[in-house]
Order: structure tokens, then C-alpha cells, then sequence
């Protein structure tokens, strides 16, 4: 705001006095030129004059041609013959016959003096015309220039005024919702994520977008705090319960009441081989999101590709009583990472069958759209409800976690699959209805 006012202040100043100055510059150029076309005239007219009277000046025509003459302030127009003898000299008015005693301007000692030769045809010297003027050269010039600095001196200061109270109008609109944005920052700092109020939008796109941007980030926020929470329990919740189990086992053999049967000895196993399968599944999400994610991709038939994975689930889905059908097309390439892309196909089929009920149907489809490779998982399963459909890629999100829990869901599945689509310059969606069934979308890239 100071700034801005520093460069009004400036303008207004600088901008007005060029104005003056260069008005004032024009305005006497343009008398003068007006001045020397009526000498011209004058000098043109006298010149006829001598002529038709024979070659001589007589004082009363002089008169008459010289008096009507525009009399500029203190200019004194001399006519001088050939011999140099004074004909006739005008004079200006009396400083005492001015029209206002109080516009008294004093004259400048100093002349400005102008001589206009008189010719009669080219050759033949009649005389002079000799113009002498004072400094300044009239009373209404320095009035115009009075007037016009005063008036142009007004506007600049109205026009300051004007362009300071704009400015600060403008000023605390720009800067009202950048310090809300600051405020909520701070906010968003000390962890306090949840706040309803929400910024007006006013009307500028950038500061509409900043303003914007922080809420999105607040609630993002949010709901990673929300996430990370849940995160905690249910990884103390998978944790705790299989160690329970491994501990309540070995404390009752060494206790004597449970004898040291293999069927125990299974089920510390079990138990065990649980926290294995969550310590990997975090592991290959932290390789497959993290920064030194790195893919090795080559030049993969996906019709074999796929036709491998549903080969290794036929038997589970025959197992469950679930049809599973597939649609494949021929001659269909993609640049993957046979191994990193593997996740994909075998976690997509795995919740197919954790979340499809017997009877029920799972199909499998693979074609070229355009220059795109699409590929569809579709089921008749338990579904999404619509609220948690933006957040099942999220990590050890579970929709259903009472559901989750009992077929051993650990909520990173679909976060691994997402960071495999995206390491390969593909898109995954999800199309779901509660009890209905889910249908997994996945977009990659066609191979050269």
C-alpha cells in the first residue's frame, strides 16, 4: 500500500507538471506563430502601400494599416524607410489602462527585437519593419498560465485522493484473504486441521485459488490425521492379536495346561505367518510408493500375461462356488514390469474373491480402446458404499472393518495396486454400488 501510494504521489506530481509544462510550450508557440503570420501581413500590406502611392510613406496611411493591428502587451511595431528614418511607431497601452489594477504585471527590462525587410519587387530596398517585444510577452498569457497550472494542480491532488482511497479499498481486498490464508496456514501448523469456516471468494482468480488451495490442503490433512490414526489402531489391532495368540499358547505349555501338540504348534504358526504377510504387504507398499521406486519394463503380451494370474485363482474361485469368466483380446502389448505389475492382476482377483459371496459371478475382461489398454475386474460382491469410494486406495483404509477383519483384509491392497498403475503412466478407477458389486477400471498406455 505504501508503495502504491509512493507511485501515485509520484505521478501526481510529475505527470501534471509535464502537462503544464508542455501546454505552456505549445500555447506560446502556437501565439507566436500567429504573431509572425500578422507581421507577415502587415509587412505584405505596407509593401502595397508604397507602391500605390508612388514611392513614398505617407504617415496617416501608415497609421491606418499599423493601428488595427493586434497590440500583444508590450510589443512596439517601428516603421523605418530606406533612408532610415523613423515613419511611424505603435505602441503598446499604458501599464494604468490595463483592464485590472490588481493584475499589475511588471515588464522585463531585457527586448527581444525582430526585423522584417520591406522589398519592392526582388531587388529594390523600401524599408523595415522593426518588432520589439519584452519579456514577459502579455498580460492573458500569464493569466492562461495561472489558470492552467492552478486547475491542473487541483486535478492532481483530487486525483491523488481518489487514487488513495481506490487503493486502500483494493489493498485490504488483496490482502484480506491472504492473511485468512497465513492465519489458517499457522492453524494448519499446530495440527488444528478441522475448521468449517470457509473463505469468500473475491472475485480474483489467483486469490480465489490460494485461498482455495489451503482449505483443500486443511482437509487433505485431515484426513491423512484421520488415516494415520486409524492407521495406529488397526496395526496395534493386527499386531496385538496374533501376538496374544502366540503368547497365550506358549504360556499355557509352559504352564503345563495345553500339552505341546503340533496342532498348537500350527497355530503359533499361523499366527505368526500372519505378521509376516502384514510386515510385507507394507514393506512392498513402501517399495512401491517411495522415491527410489524403480520399474523395469518390457514388451508384455497381456493376454498371457493375464491368462496366467486367472490360471493360478481358478482353483480358489471354483473352491468358493464363484463363476469366473474372462473376455481377452489377441495381439494387445503394454510396456509393464512383469513382476511390480503382478501385484495388480493378484490383489484386484484376491479382493474379488475375499468380497464375492458363493454364487456368485467374477469376469475378467482385456481390450484396445483407441490408444489405450484397458483392463476390467468386475464382481457381484458386498460393494462400496459411495462415501468410502474416494478413500479405498488410501493405506489401510477398509471400508467394511468388521468385514475386513474376519477374511484378514490389512487395508493396503488397493493402495498397492494404485502405485503400480501410476509407476507405469496408467490410471485405475473404481465403479461401485453397495451390495451390488465393484468393477476396477485400469488405463495403460498402448507399447510402440
Amino acid at each position: 500500500m505504501a508503495l502504491y501510494i509512493i507511485l501515485v504521489i509520484v505521478c501526481g506530481i510529475v505527470v501534471p507538471a509535464l502537462s503544464v509544462k508542455f501546454s505552456i510550450t505549445a500555447f506560446r508557440n502556437s501565439l507566436d506563430q500567429m504573431r509572425q503570420a500578422t507581421l507577415d501581413n502587415l509587412a505584405e500590406s505596407l509593401t502595397e502601400l508604397y507602391y500605390e502611392e508612388g514611392g513614398i510613406w505617407r504617415r496617416r496611411r501608415v497609421m491606418d494599416i499599423l493601428r488595427p493591428a493586434p497590440q500583444w502587451g508590450s510589443m512596439i511595431i517601428s516603421l523605418i524607410d530606406a533612408n532610415n528614418n523613423n515613419v511611424f511607431t505603435l505602441k503598446p497601452m499604458p501599464p494604468h489602462r490595463m483592464n485590472n489594477s490588481n493584475e499589475n504585471h511588471t515588464l522585463e527590462s531585457e527586448h527581444e527585437t525582430e526585423r522584417i525587410t520591406l522589398k519592392l519587387g526582388h531587388d529594390k530596398y523600401i524599408g523595415r519593419l522593426e518588432i520589439t517585444r519584452r519579456v514577459p510577452t502579455e498580460r492573458f498569457e500569464i493569466s492562461f498560465v495561472s489558470y492552467l497550472t492552478r486547475y491542473t494542480l487541483t486535478g492532481a491532488v483530487i486525483m491523488i485522493f481518489v487514487a488513495c482511497v481506490l487503493g486502500y479499498i483494493v489493498s485490504k481486498r488483496l490482502t484480506r484473504p491472504v492473511i485468512k490464508a497465513i492465519e489458517r496456514t499457522k492453524q494448519i501448523s499446530k495440527g488444528d486441521y478441522d475448521i468449517d469456516e470457509k473463505f469468500p471468494p473475491v472475485g480474483i482468480r489467483e486469490l480465489d485459488d490460494l485461498t482455495k488451495g489451503v482449505e483443500d490442503l486443511g482437509k487433505a490433512l485431515a484426513g491423512q490425521e484421520k488415516l494415520r490414526r486409524r492407521l495406529m489402531v488397526d496395526v496395534s489391532h493386527e499386531l496385538r492379536t496374533p501376538l496374544t495368540v502366540v503368547r497365550t499358547q506358549i504360556e499355557a505349555i509352559a504352564d503345563g495346561i495345553f500339552e505341546p501338540t503340533p496342532e498348537r504348534f500350527e497355530n503359533c504358526l499361523n499366527e505368526i505367518n500372519r505378521l509376516e504377510t502384514l510386515i510385507a504387504n507394507v514393506d512392498a507398499l513402501t517399495r512401491l510408493e517411495g522415491e527410489v521406486l524403480e520399474i523395469r519394463t518390457e514388451k508384455t503380451n497381456m493376454k498371457e500375461f493375464i491368462g496366467y494370474s486367472l490360471e493360478t485363482f481358478a482353483p480358489m474361485f471354483e473352491k468358493l462356488g464363484i463363476t469366473f469368466t474372462n473376455e481377452l483380446e489377441h495381439d494387445i502389448y503394454a510396456d509393464i514390469d512383469p513382476q511390480k505389475f503382478r501385484h495388480v492382476i493378484d490383489n484386484l482377483l484376491s479382493n474379488a474373491a475375499r468380497y464375492t459371496n458363493k454364487d456368485g459371478n467374477v469376469n475378467v475382461k482385456l481390450y484396445k480402446q483407441a490408444d489405450k489398454i484397458i483392463i476390467k475386474v468386475s464382481d457381484t460382491g458386498i460393494g462400496i458404499s459411495e462415501k468410502d469410494l474416494p478413500n479405498i486406495f488410501e493405506r489401510f483404509y477398509r471400508a467394511d472393518e468388521s468385514r475386513a477383519r474376519v477374511t484378514g483384509g490389512s487395508g493396503v491392497g488397493l493402495a498397492i495396486v494404485k502405485a503400480a498403475v501410476d509407476a507405469h503412466n496408467g490410471k485405475i478407477f473404481v465403479q461401485s454400488v453397495k451390495g451390488q458389486g465393484s468393477t476396477f477400471t485400469i488405463e495403460l498406455p498402448c507399447s510402440n
